[in-house]
């Protein structure tokens, strides 16, 4: 069962795509929960970006997760934003992967190759840690490449079917309204992901 699942009454109320100062955030874990207190959200799930070859300490980020834990009446995850590779493969350790509550996975720097982009797609759906699918339809935004509609079918069959969440992302406005229209239809299940910077962007 994905981890997701014990907190899906959270998924549209929590706070599900948060980066820190660990990574390229503006505050900290402890910033973070003090503000989702006092605005009375109930989950924070902390995403932070990941590579096969790290630059910070990842442990003393899941410490501060852990500490806030403790400090906080908050539902409080840990979580990664993969980088997706060619093949699908993530760049991420696997031990880092299976340590962290919420994994997510992204598209980032991806080569534009729309056969290529699909094939990475449906082969990270079936990855079994991965949770969420983060700013779903960016790399089509950033390619002016079109999905074309059964191509889109497949895709929320492969979400459904491996239980991965499609995320409203609020900091790039996605995934489009059509991709969100389709997919209640479907259903999919969605969760809401702001893609927080800053700890004045939570909520």
């Amino acid at each position: 069962m994905k981890a997701w699942r014990k907190y899906s009454p959270y998924l549209l109320s929590g706070e599900w795509h948060i980066h820190t100062s660990y990574t390229d955030g503006h505050n900290s874990v402890d910033e973070y929960c003090r503000r989702a207190g006092e605005l009375g959200i109930p989950l924070v799930a902390f995403t932070e970006h990941v590579r096969r070859d790290l630059n910070y300490d990842f442990h003393a980020f899941l410490d501060a997760v852990d500490r806030a834990r403790d400090e906080y009446d908050l539902i409080i995850l840990s979580g990664c934003e993969a980088k997706v590779l060619p093949g699908g493969t993530l760049d991420v350790d696997h031990d880092l992967l299976i340590q962290v509550d919420y994994p997510i996975f992204a598209f980032h720097s991806f080569p534009k190759d729309f056969d290529l982009y699909l094939d990475a797609l449906y082969a990270v759906l079936s990855n079994p840690y991965v949770n969420a699918w983060a700013h779903p339809g960016l790399f089509l935004r950033k390619t002016g490449f079109q999905m074309p509609e059964d191509e889109l079918d497949t895709i929320f069959q492969k979400l459904k079917d491996n239980d991965v969440l499609m995320e409203l992302n609020k900091k790039y406005t996605l995934p489009p309204a059509e991709w969100i229209n389709s997919g209640k239809n479907y259903p999919l299940n969605f969760v809401r992901g702001s893609d927080c910077h800053r700890v004045e962007e939570i909520g």
